[in-house]
Parts: C-alpha cells; structure tokens; sequence
C-alpha cells in the first residue's frame, strides 16, 4: 500500500512539474509599447539589451529581462530596417529618412549617418574588417567603414534593394533585388561575380549553407537554391504564394521557410524536397528562428507566434498578439524569444531554448546580432565540404 502510495504521488509530481513545463512555454514576460508598427526584427547584444525599430520614427534599447526603456533615438521616417550589432557594440540600423545610422550602444547618441538618395529598409551586414552593407531604394548596395560612415563602394543594382546582404566566409556579399534578380558582390571592390535571375522580385534576404548553397525566396512564389560560387540554380521549390520571408538553416540542412500561401515549409537544403507543411490563418512574411530546443519560432500576419516541431511541423504552442506578425523572432542565450508586433509591441516570450540552434543560418540575420555573416564557430558538427 506504502509503495502503490508512493508511486502514485511520484507520478502526480512528474505530471504536475511536465505540465507547468508546457504552460511556460510561450508565456508572456513583459511587452513594451511603441509608438507605431514594429515590423522591424529586435536584435539581442551580449549583455542581453533588445534593440529594435518602429514605425514611430525610433530605434529603442530595452531590457531584456523587464523589458524597460534604456534609451531611445529619432530617426527622420519610419524604422523597418532591422538593427544590427557591431563588435564594439555599435547599433547599425536604416530608416525611410534615407539613411544608414551608426549608434553607440549603451547611450543610444549618434555616431555618424550616411545618406542616400532613398529609403532603407534593408538591415545592415557586418565584414570582417567592420565594413558596413546595406541596400537602399536607390537601387543601390553600400559598403561603408563601420568605424566612421566613410563609403567605400556602391554598386548599382537596377533596381530597389529591400533585401539585406549576407556574407560569405570569403567576404562575398549577397542580396536580392526588386529587378528579379539575387547578385554575388565581391565585398572589397563591389564588382559584380554573378547574377542569378529569378521570376520575380526579391525582398527575402538570403541565407548561406555550409556546403556552398545561398537560398532566397522571390515573388515568383519560390523558394531558389543558389550555387554560391558560379550563381547557376541548383533546384527551386513553387510554395503557392510570394515569399518574403527569409530562409533559415537548420543543423541538418535542412531549410525553413514561410509563403504568402499562409503556409510554413520545411524543404531538404540539398533537393528541394518537402519534408513537412504548416497552415496559419494568414501570410507568413516573419522569417523562422530554430531554437536549440528543436523548436521553429515563426510569426504570422493572422497576429500569432507559432512555435513548431522542428521534425514533424506539429504545432508545440501559439502566442497571440492584437496584430500582425511581420517581425521575425530571436532567441537570447536567457530561453526569451523577443518579435515585433504591428499592435506597436514588442513582446517576450519564456521558451525552452536556451538559444540559438548550432546551425549556419538559424534565423533572419544569422545570430541574434543580425550580423549576417557565415560563422562556421556556431556550428558544432560542419559538413565536410566547406564551401564557402
């Protein structure tokens, strides 16, 4: 009887502690209000400070843990340009005032600013020598010093660059533009290695695999295999609605991605082939961040944050906000997932992750920096074709 007792509670215990493990996840910690939309993606630093954009006009610093304001700045327009982090801390960040801002990370007090002759929404990637790139609707990429705003290159796209770069591990800079067209640029010159025409615009920004295969989604309704090194199509994926949304890159290679279809694909990196399908209630434009819990973090315009079986595409939980999910999540090393609402919040959320997956690209950016370049440090077991 002792013993039937005793297994009895031990099993009471068990079900009680799994079921408080399932009720966290997904629950809301803090938000904060803006002022406007925040379609812009919140990036993490390493001390935990949240840094996004609004369509308030300013880019905020917040604490990560409470979620209260530790500065805010006032660009001159609307800021969807997601904001990135340099190795001193610089925030880089663009605005529909034509212009590129470098700001100090702590203070939130302007650095320098760049202009252009057009509005950026594209997000700003980080060379290894602290370069700077971005695209504008000047149909223009830039390559700035990162340290002073000086240019170093442009190079014309003939068309409007929404898409932001990533970089290759040999300084290749890669972006889509609204010409129909995804551009190989040599990071030190700017000059032109290839050109890989798709069917129609390009606003997802790319993701770079380990064994050598950019992935971008077109309005063309597809999602486009790239070869790194010679730009020719490895395979493409036709998903039923255009697709905004950036690809990301799981341990396996495998690529995830959401559609205008109001659908969340999981595809094989190296054939194209479905693997699994998700349906939301409306335009997924949120690109996925793969959590180390094998979780897929991915927002939709039918105002929810869905978390999904990395393996099967099962929904685990659903967290929803008052607006659309445009914003594409991050995960702190702290288990918070962090997104971007059009109800002008920014909302945390408790998670299982206790961050990032180690994978080449696991979400918009590449890491919760943003700074969108290939980092083989992150990935505990590489391919043996290193492709770069």
């Amino acid at each position: 009887m002792i013993i039937a007792r005793y297994f009895f509670l031990s099993f009471f215990i068990l079900a009680t502690l799994d079921g408080k493990e399932k009720v966290d996840d997904g629950r809301l910690l803090w938000s904060f209000e803006s002022g406007g939309m925040v379609r812009s993606s919140p990036a993490v630093g390493l001390d935990g400070t949240v840094y996004v954009g609004s369509n308030d006009q300013k880019v905020y610093a917040l604490n990560g843990k409470t979620g209260g304001k530790q500065w805010e700045f006032a660009t001159g327009g609307d800021v969807q340009s997601s904001p990135t982090l340099g190795p001193d801390d610089t925030v880089y960040v663009g605005s529909e005032d034509k212009k590129l801002y470098a700001l100090d990370g702590v203070t939130g007090k302007k650095k320098w600013e760049f202009v252009t002759e057009e509005r950026v929404f594209s997000s700003p990637a980080i060379g290894k020598k602290g370069w700077v790139y971005f695209g504008s609707l000047d149909n223009k990429v830039y390559a700035l010093d990162g340290f002073t705003g000086e240019k170093k290159w442009e190079f014309s796209l003939g068309g409007d660059v929404g898409s932001s770069p990533a970089l290759a591990r040999d300084g290749t800079v890669y972006v889509g533009s609204l010409n129909n067209k995804l551009y190989a640029l040599d990071g030190v010159t700017g000059k032109k290695k290839w050109e890989y025409p798709a069917g129609g615009r390009i606003g997802s920004s790319p993701a770079i695999s380990v064994d050598g295969t950019v992935y971008v989604g077109s309005d063309d309704d597809k999602v486009h295999a790239v070869d790194a090194k010679t730009g020719k199509a490895k395979w493409f994926f036709a998903t039923g609605g255009d697709v905004e949304s950036s690809p990301a890159i799981g341990p396996e290679g495998t690529v995830y991605v959401g559609s205008e279809s109001k659908m969340v694909y999981a595809l094989d990196g190296r054939t194209g082939a479905k693997l699994w399908s998700f349906k939301t209630g409306l335009a997924v434009r949120s690109s996925p961040a793969i959590g180390a819990d094998g979780v897929l973090y991915v927002g939709s315009e039918d105002k929810k944050l869905y978390a999904l079986d990395l393996k099967t595409g099962k929904m685990r939980w659903a967290f929803e906000t008052k607006g659309k999910i445009d914003s594409s999540p991050v995960i702190g090393k702290n288990g918070i997932l962090y997104v971007g609402s059009s109800d002008k919040k920014v909302y945390a959320l408790r998670c299982d992750s206790s961050g990032l997956a180690p994978s080449a690209w696991p979400c918009f950016g590449q890491n919760s920096i943003r700074s969108r370049h290939l980092d083989f440090s992150r990935i505990k077991f590489p391919f043996l074709n290193l492709g770069d």
